[in-house]
């Protein structure tokens, strides 16, 4: 991206991957149509920026990254780390006297990082930004929000979303060639191996996403890489691996990422894969797959044809069926594809007699539809059509949701009796 774009282009998308022990920052390329990453050293091409900040002794100035570790490694400043673990935990931090609390810390992590772009582009603004974790925990999520919206950025702006969800926004932004059939990609960090793969239902509409995991962290874990320093037995573990969980797919694409590959250990093995596959390796599929789905929220859709599923998206629609506008219809509650841990959506309804109400799940993938129906007992008597419920929907995790019923009464002729009812129902 160039300073000189016209001002329908000065404003930046970009993809943040922000994880444990390292972070990276990129930039959508309006002119070659891909992300960029950000260097934060040009002279060694390092990209990774520790997850970390630092408080100088003397100066009290706050520092990020590799000055942050110095500081700590050298004893000139306060180390912050684990900063996630703290907007999980919602531990508070000591700093020279001061508390600090992790929305706080994690709020000045993220200004300083931003700052690289500012650098980079001083007269342009974020459009959109998505930050993508490993792993995404309530806690943290709303953590993350919190600390967006303290930087001015909000949710019309700023959107989380998972590694997961970052791959498949990756590997279906490539040439059509390299997700003809599925696509594989092996994640080896601090947490271990893992092996995810995407399919594409093409007899859908839209076309379905989906996503199958594997841990094999017990396997292969990251300990491993010190105490198998030649490679040898490490190979041999990533390619029994490797065999087993390719065996008898059809594989378009192979992606390896995580500092676990880092070095050549792997090499052999993932140049066997390249028979009848292509192969990549590298350290930016996350942070590159945020920018692209970042773009996609922009407006620049060019995925729009196509419903991606990864673990906490909800697979199916849920709604009721009722009068609307004078005839039958179909009222969502949920649309598929929604993050669970993103829906707390209401529906009033005026009951006609009704003594349960009748919740249906439309599955995204099969097209079954299923039916739970919800009673209604206790309510006080009234006539037709003078009672209003209120439905409320959420998640507990991506399977399981919590439906409440609350009676509303009818305005100032029939009043609420307070009474809730919650009924929990799987969906799959």
């Amino acid at each position: 991206m160039s300073e000189q774009l016209g001002n329908e282009q000065r404003n930046l998308i970009v993809g943040f991957d922000l994880c444990d022990d390292f972070s990276q920052l990129s930039y959508y390329n309006y002119k070659t149509y891909e992300p960029e990453s950000i260097c934060i050293d040009l002279e060694e091409s390092r990209y990774l920026i520790p997850t970390a900040l630092g408080v100088k002794n003397y100066s009290k100035d706050w520092v990020f990254g590799e000055e942050a570790v110095s500081c700590g490694e050298l004893g000139t400043g306060v180390l912050v780390n684990d900063l996630l673990i703290k907007l999980k935990t919602g531990e508070n931090t000591e700093i020279f006297g001061t508390e600090f609390d992790p929305v706080t810390l994690m709020e000045k992590y993220l200004r300083k990082c931003l700052l690289l772009l500012k650098k980079k582009f001083p007269q342009n603004t974020i459009l959109q930004i998505i930050i993508t974790l490993k792993e995404l925990d309530e806690k943290v999520v709303k953590g993350l929000y919190l600390a967006l919206e303290n930087l001015g950025i909000g949710k019309d702006r700023g959107y989380i979303q998972s590694h997961s969800h970052s791959y498949q926004y990756y590997a279906l932004s490539q040439s059509n060639e390299l997700w003809m059939n599925d696509i594989g990609m092996f994640d080896f960090d601090e947490k271990g191996l893992f092996y995810s793969q995407i399919s594409i239902n093409h007899r859908t509409r839209p076309y379905v996403v989906g996503i199958k995991e594997e841990d094999f962290s017990e396997t292969l874990s990251y300990a491993m890489l010190e105490e198998y320093r030649n490679g040898e037995n490490l190979e041999y573990i990533f390619g029994n691996i490797a065999n087993r969980v390719l065996h008898k797919q059809i594989v378009s694409t192979i992606y390896a990422t995580g500092t676990g590959f880092e070095g050549t250990w792997a090499d052999n093995i993932l140049k066997e894969l390249c028979v009848g596959r292509r192969v990549f390796k590298g350290q930016n599929l996350y942070v590159k797959g945020a920018c692209y789905a970042a773009r996609e929220l922009a407006g620049d859709s060019k995925l729009s044809e196509y419903l991606f599923l990864s673990k906490e998206m909800i697979k199916s629609d849920i709604f009721i069926t009722g009068y609307y506008n004078g005839k039958i219809a179909d009222v969502v509650l949920v649309k598929a594809g929604k993050p669970w841990y993103e829906i707390n959506n209401n529906l009033d309804v005026i009951l006609d007699d009704e003594q349960e109400i009748a919740v249906k799940l439309k599955s995204i993938i099969s097209g079954e539809i299923k039916e739970h129906r919800i009673s209604l007992t206790g309510l006080p008597e009234r006539p037709s059509k003078c009672t209003r419920i209120r439905i409320n929907i959420k998640f507990k995790d991506y399977n399981n949701a919590v439906i409440t019923l609350e009676d509303k009464g009818f305005g100032g002729f029939y009043p609420s009796s307070g009474q809730i009812a919650e009924n929990e129902i799987v969906v799959q």
